[in-house]
Formats: C-alpha cells, structure tokens, sequence
C-alpha cells in the first residue's frame, strides 16, 4: 500500500515501535481499551504473525505520528541477550530458537531462517529503543506451549547476527501468519482482504525497489522519499504461510523469500560480536581441463586462506553416487593464475586419467571443493565428459595376477591402472611366469640401491619416482649379506609404472612386464632361449646392475600414480575386478596350466633368503 495513511502499530508493538506521545495521538489508556479483532489460538508449530493494529469504534484505525526513534544501520555490534519483560536471554541459543518455533516452529529449514532474520531484527529495534521487548504477538511470541527443536536451532546459527536493512536504516521486519490457502506458483493472495483477517497486511514486493517497495499498514508508512530519516524501517510485511509455500512448492531460499516480502533491494547485514560466528563462505574453484593426458582445475576456501583444501574427483557418475569411483587430492599446486584474485596461488590440483576410461566413450567427470567447514561444492565447469582412445600398448609379456590377494598384496589399482583389451589382442600377447604374491625388496647395507625380489632375480627399483608409482615401500627393504645377493642373477630393471591389462572373455588381470631370463637362456622357456652364438659384452643386466643409484627422498609425481597432486587418497576402487576374477579356486602362487615352473634359481634363492642377515632390518 502507498497511500500514505498513517496507521496504527498493534498495541504491544509500541514497545517495540515507540511513537511520540504528542501531534494528535490518542492517549495510551484510549489504546488499551480498544477491542482487537478476534482470532483462534494457533496450534503449535503454525503460524502465528503479529497482532492486528487496534481499531476505534469506527473501525478504521487512527493515525500516528512518525516512531519516536529511528535506528542507523549497520549496527556497532549485535545484541547477544535480548531482555524479555525484564529478564535476558541469549539471542542466538535461547531467544530467537524459541522465537521461530512459536511464530513458525513447523516450517521448512529456509522459512525458518527467512523467520529468524525477521525476529531479529525486531529484537534489535526493541533493544535499541527501548532496551527490552514483550512476549506476545503485540512484539513476538517467546513463550509457547512448544519448545524448540534442534531444526529451529540450526536455523537461529545459519543466520547468527544477521538482521535487515534498508537506506541505512535498521528495517523493521514485520510479519503475519498470511493465508493458509495461499497456492503456488506465485504463493500470492489474489484477494487479501476477505482471505484471511491478516493477509490484508502482507507485502508482495518481489522484483520491487526503492518506492515501488510496498510498506505494510501495520506500521507507520513513511513518505516516498530516501531523504527522510527512518526511510526503510517499513519495507512490507512477509507471510508465514506464504513463505511455507514460497520454499514447499517452488524451492526458495530465505534470501528469496526476503525479497519476495520485503524488496529486491533489502539488505542482510550481518551485526558481528562474541555471540556470532562469522558465517561460514562457502569454498569455490574450478574444474578447468578433463582431457586425455591430465585433469585439472583448483579449488579455494576463504575461510581456509592460503591454507590448500581437498578437491573431490567422481568418475562416472555424481558425487555420493553408488556407482562412482571417486578421488580426493589436495589442492596444493602453484598457480600463478590465481595469485591475484584468490590473495595466494597454491589452490591447483592435477591428477591423471584412469586407464580404464581410455575406451573411445564418454565418461562424465565431477569435481567438488571440499568445504571445511560446510557441504562439498560443486567445483565451476563439472561435469565434463572425458573421451579417450586405448592407451598405446607397451611390448612386453603378460604375467598373471594370481587372486585378489596377490592384486591387493602389490597395491594394484584396476581402474587406474588397467586397459581394457579385446580378447584376440590379449591371446596374443605371450605369457610368462605369475607374478610374485607380494613385492620383496631387498638391498646391500650402505648402499642405497634397492632391488625387487622376482622369481630368483633380482631387479633394479631405478628412482623413487618408479618406487611411488609401483607403490613400494622403500624403507621397507631387507638387508643381505653380499654372497647372497649376489648369487640372483640381475634381471631387467622394473619398469616406470605398472600397467594391467584383461579382456572380456578372460577374467584374469595380467601385468604387462618383462621375461626374466638367465644370459645363457633356459632350454624349457621359449621366451628365454640360449644365445646363438657367444658374447662378448656386458649384458643388460650387467648394465642395470652399475646404474646409479636412487637418491634420498623423492616423490613426485609418477607417470603411472593418478594421485598428481600432494595428499591424493583413493576414496572407492570401484568395480576394481572381473566378474568372476579369483573364484578359481586355485592357490595365490599355483601355476596355471601351460605355464612353466619356477627356475633352480628360484630354489637357490628361497635358500639365500634363509640365509639373509637378521636383526630387525
């Protein structure tokens, strides 16, 4: 309404709204004896709103002047008890709790806290004119039949110390229950003033400002005009039941509800002091390239500062999807991009493709900042898709994962780690000798050059970036004597990074490697066979056996390790074997048929290992 009638505040909102007692007002003992329309207690949890502006014998209610008091916003601090009828109350864990579930109790959580920031801020109003407010709708309602429930306490803390505005002045948040029948999609009374006795004093000012903002006959209206002090303490008056069916049935948040009521241009401060918690921002970031070489993209918490934070990768499908394979890294990368607008520039996170998904179809891939201090966020530009050919095939020869024990033994990771290949392409690539049922590793005391234990060789662990990749334990190494050692024949040094392979009519998952042969070949390996003639250089072996050694420390990340950035875990290995794979039957280390036996060297081995120092290392 614009019509600038002044009206009446309800009678107790006169504490809370102080109009001067002089220009033509009635005296109090005249309000006191006026007869208030007649309503039904609420039951709890409904809405309940303010009380009715009193009305003469007429019925019309009588003009007042302008309030006594108008309060400049922002505030200097917020109000952490709130004085009732002479006796305080914590605000945030005590007062406005209780105020949402009297006025509103059974509403959904955004109402709830649209209800909280309107009680607020009339608490704010009474304590700064008046230094206390009253328990009843002539104010709000604090005392109730009901008490509140951990709901209306989590909306009293999602919007601590927060209150409206307008102008620069603090608003005056009405309210009233509305009208129960109010229908969406507009959640808009179309005749308000026989629906119900108090719809009549409800604002529908979405998308409205400045004075095309409608203010509410329950309080003095002021003249259209921003340069009178105490213009935007009337910026309307919301409905309860409407801001239920404004969230129920078309999804709104509080902050729409709040406009819906009180204006597109009305302000949600936010007073600061020891009874409020800054509000937690939530985290950003972006998920900038999902190709077939690398994913990347940042992620940022404010509240964290330059503190990094982990992101969350899900494959395949949404985060807290059962059918998602998901990865957390942290975002701890340079990013010199970022240096600017974030205030700090280790935000990135690079992590690489799973083998698996390299099969020409399209994967979506989602990324989450975490958050922590609230809910993971959707990370800007997820999903995407990634759309990948089969990685090239290395050469090599196929050694059999024996069970999944072995598989988890060696700390193998399918969907990371495996390409999917057709069944002729895996008959015909030639298979060795199964894999070792665990990695052993093996050195010299003093010398830093590590060794893995493979079916009575020895094979050099060339850096600790291969180390990270293969998921071996460097410290881990046993120490043996020289002599033993010595006696296993070098073998070919492990390669950079582990890649599985399997295929559709085979349930096996086999590792791509190298055949270990002795350098005068074995008669009964056709993958090993005898040199044709002598020779007379070093061999292969001889040549991995003098390579340099691994330096200290190390890291980084590994070529085959999809964990890019510092801090990555696995979340979920997701379908990580065949259907069928390890039902066999059979023992972790039995030799499938048509493979061939361990070697004599195997055996002279298992003897070296009886041999080996001990003493704990």
């Amino acid at each position: 309404m614009r019509s600038g009638l002044l009206r009446l505040l309800p009678v107790g909102l006169v504490a809370c709204d102080p109009v001067s007692s002089s220009s033509g007002a009635r005296p109090t003992d005249e309000l006191d004896e006026v007869v208030l329309a007649p309503s039904r207690e609420p039951a709890p949890g409904e809405p309940r709103g303010m009380q009715l502006p009193p009305v003469g014998p007429d019925g019309l209610a009588a003009p007042l002047p302008p309030p006594l008091t108008a309060i400049k916003a922002p505030l200097a601090q917020a109000y952490c008890q709130i004085n009732v009828n002479g006796v305080n109350h914590d605000t945030e864990t005590d007062y406005v709790p209780h105020v949402i579930q009297c006025e509103n109790g059974g509403a959904n959580f955004e109402a709830l806290k649209a209800q909280a920031i309107a009680a607020r801020s009339v608490a704010y109003y009474a304590m700064a004119t008046n230094g206390q407010i009253c328990d009843g709708q002539g104010c709000q309602v604090y005392s109730c039949a009901a008490a509140p429930k951990q709901v209306h306490y989590d909306a009293a803390k999602a919007t601590a110390g927060q209150y409206l505005s307008y102008n620069g002045w603090l608003t005056y948040a009405f309210f009233v229950a509305g009208d129960s029948k109010t229908a969406p999609p507009g959640c808009v009374d179309t005749d308000n003033n026989t629906a119900s006795s108090t719809e009549k004093y409800v604002t529908f000012n979405n998308t409205k400002t400045v004075y095309d903002v409608d203010q509410t006959s329950l309080g003095f209206q002021f003249p259209e005009d921003v340069n009178v002090g105490g213009y935007g303490q009337n910026r309307g008056c919301m409905s309860q039941w409407g801001a239920r069916c404004l969230e129920n049935s078309n999804g709104q948040n509080s902050a729409q509800i709040i406009n819906f009521f009180y204006g597109a241009d009305i302000k949600v401060e936010q007073a600061q002091g020891p009874c409020v918690v800054d509000p937690n921002k939530p985290a950003t970031g972006s998920l900038d390239e999902v190709g077939c070489a690398q994913i990347r993209g940042w992620a940022f918490d404010a509240d964290s500062g330059a503190a990094a934070i982990d992101a969350k990768i899900s494959f395949n499908a949404p985060l807290g999807d059962p059918s998602a394979v998901t990865l957390t890294t942290l975002a701890s990368q340079q990013r010199d991009d970022l240096c600017d607008p974030l205030g700090s520039c280790e935000h990135g996170f690079t992590i690489g493709v799973p083998r698996s998904l390299m099969d020409n179809l399209a994967h979506p891939v989602h990324a989450h900042a975490i958050d922590p201090q609230g809910d993971p966020v959707v990370l800007g530009g997820s999903p995407k898709d990634l759309v990948c050919p089969p990685p090239p095939l290395p050469q090599g020869v196929r050694r059999w994962i024996s069970s999944p024990e072995v598989l988890a033994s060696w700390q193998f990771d399918p969907f990371w780690q495996m390409a999917r290949l057709d069944d002729a392409t895996l008959a015909a690539i030639p298979q060795w000798q199964d894999i070792p049922s665990l990695p052993q590793l093996m050195h010299l005391e003093g010398d830093p050059m590590i060794w893995l234990f493979d079916n009575g060789f020895r094979r050099h662990v060339p850096d600790p970036q291969t180390a990270v990749a293969w998921r071996l334990d460097l410290a881990s190494a046993i120490v043996w004597e020289p002599e033993d050692l010595e006696m296993l024949p070098v073998g070919t040094p492990l390669r950079p990074e582990p890649f599985l392979i399997s295929a559709p009519g085979d349930p096996a998952i086999y590792i791509l490697d190298d055949a270990q042969c002795a350098a005068a070949g074995d008669p009964n390996d056709p993958l090993c066979p005898p040199p044709p003639e002598p020779t007379t250089g070093a061999s292969f072996g001889d040549d991995s056996a003098t390579s340099s050694a691994p330096t200290e420390g190390g890291g980084g990340d590994g070529s085959g390790d999809p964990q890019g950035s510092e801090g990555s875990g696995f979340d979920s290995a997701g379908q990580a074997l065949p259907p069928g794979y390890g039902q066999t039957g059979e023992a972790a280390c039995a030799v499938a048929p048509g493979q061939r036996g361990a070697t004599g060297l195997l055996a002279l081995a298992l003897l070296a290992l009886g041999r080996r120092r001990r003493g704990g290392r």
